[in-house]
């Protein structure tokens, strides 16, 4: 029964001891763990290089010492950690930290210049001319006539005006200047330049305005006087076609009388 129990048993004593024999045995170098203690966390300290010297009379003893140590003798005396402060890592952090400090001025310079940009445009652009607080509460108003020049032209007065004017060519002179100064009023509110520019421009067209309404209201004026005078000249002349033909009657009457008497 025992001899049974151990036959069964040998594969798993077998595989323990290959697996045993194959396993890596942890090595404990007290320079290695020093060097890596010393590279992530600790203080730098020249002094606390394994192997040590040993020195004897200030000379190193230690032949490991300088197996590891005699050929870089500058290696203890620099510190090395990459998170010193001079460490690569350091600097590199340090050097990203400027850069984003850069990068935030350079972001916020070309914010300032874009927000001016966008005010600059905004109060120079022909599309936001019509929102101009002096336009609207002025200029818009009274040069109101150019947008609707036909149906203000002959603001109460008569067909016979508008007729007089037609047929002595007043009334195209007033269309072509009035189409010239929409024109101009036109490319003033749509084009692009300073407020100041703009709001000249429009007083300079509404100065002209009100020098050719005036010319047109004096025209009106003169033409319904004209109209006046031409009725009443017909008139008399009928009147006296009347007066004529009450005469010439007369005077027929006065002859047939005398002739009837001369009988």
């Amino acid at each position: 029964m025992m001899n049974t129990k151990f036959w069964l048993l040998f594969p798993a004593f077998g595989l323990l001891f290959l697996a045993g024999s194959q396993a890596q045995t942890p090595i404990q170098d007290r320079a290695v763990v020093a060097q890596q203690e010393r590279m992530v966390f600790k203080q730098w300290d020249e002094d606390r290089f394994l192997p040590r010297p040993n020195r004897f009379l200030g000379i190193p003893t230690n032949s490991n010492w300088y197996l590891t140590w005699a050929l870089h003798p500058n290696y203890p005396k620099l510190d090395r950690r990459p998170l010193s402060a001079r460490g690569e890592q350091t600097q590199r952090m340090g050097l990203a930290v400027a850069m984003k400090i850069s990068s935030d001025y350079y972001k916020q310079q070309t914010d300032t210049i874009r927000n001016l940009a966008t005010r600059e445009m905004a109060r120079i652009s022909g599309a936001f001319s019509s929102a101009d607080p002096l336009y609207v509460l002025y200029y818009k108003k009274e040069l109101s006539p150019l947008e609707n020049i036909e149906a203000q032209a002959f603001q109460h007065h008569s067909a016979q005006v508008k007729a007089y004017l037609e047929e002595n060519g007043a009334y195209a002179w007033y269309l072509e200047n009035m189409k010239s100064l929409a024109e101009r009023y036109g490319f003033a509110k749509t084009q692009d330049m300073e407020r100041g520019q703009r709001i000249l421009m429009y007083h300079r067209i509404l100065l002209d305005l009100r020098k050719l309404q005036s010319d047109w209201d004096r025209k009106l004026a003169l033409s319904q006087k004209m109209l006046a005078f031409r009725q009443s000249i017909q008139v008399s002349q009928k009147r006296n076609l009347l007066d004529q033909a009450d005469q010439s009657e007369d005077i027929l009457a006065d002859i047939l009388k005398k002739r009837i008497l001369l009988r």
